[in-house]
């Protein structure tokens, strides 16, 4: 397991990625929108609410995929999932989508959840069809799940293993050869 966290931890520190912040649903990003009373220089860590945590359970959730069904985390129990939260305006994404569908038809105790954020449905369609990819892509319409996550770019990853623990993110591109040493590491610690 240190092995594991260790290699993430290092994905962690020369990741790169689309540093697009998780928008409103209105499409504004200014302090505008923020009361000035909850604007501060410190952040106070008792008020903030973290559902995630490394070597916890990760947060269940249930998004619609482009099929129009319900589909959970947990659905996944007794298979690694691999989460990767994305846009279709990502460069980054864009270049790790290939490596996503390969390494998702590859391995068979693994599934991919790509999680885009908050975009519409006949974008999101488009852009699957025409990267003909077949991993399962979820819709997170109002962009709740990735605050859960604590997503503030794309993309950005997380591994969880067979019983549903999270065991860490990488945020930012990954290679193939990077997402496929991660899995055999989580596998060595079963």
């Amino acid at each position: 397991m240190k092995k594991l966290l260790l290699m993430i931890l290092l994905l962690m520190v020369v990741a790169t990625g689309c540093n697009k912040p998780i928008l409103e649903k209105n499409n504004k990003k200014t302090e505008e929108n923020i009361p000035e009373e909850s604007i501060s220089e410190e952040v106070d860590e008792e008020e903030l609410d973290l559902d995630i945590a490394i070597g916890k359970e990760a947060p269940n959730f249930t998004l619609k995929n482009l099929k129009d069904e319900e589909v959970s985390l947990s659905d996944y129990r007794g298979k690694i999932v691999l989460i990767n939260f994305w846009s279709t305006g990502c460069t980054w994404c864009q270049k790790e989508m290939p490596d996503l569908e390969k390494l998702d038809k590859e391995n068979d105790d693994l599934v991919v959840l790509a999680i885009d954020v908050m975009e519409k449905k006949e974008t999101v369609e488009n852009y699957i069809e025409k990267g003909k990819y077949e991993f399962e892509v979820l819709l997170d319409e109002d962009g709740e799940i990735a605050m859960t996550y604590l997503i503030s770019g794309f993309p950005t990853s997380y591994f969880v293993d067979k019983e549903g623990i999270l065991l860490g993110g990488v945020p930012g591109y990954m290679t193939y050869e990077q997402m496929e040493s991660i899995l055999n590491n989580i596998r060595e610690e079963e």
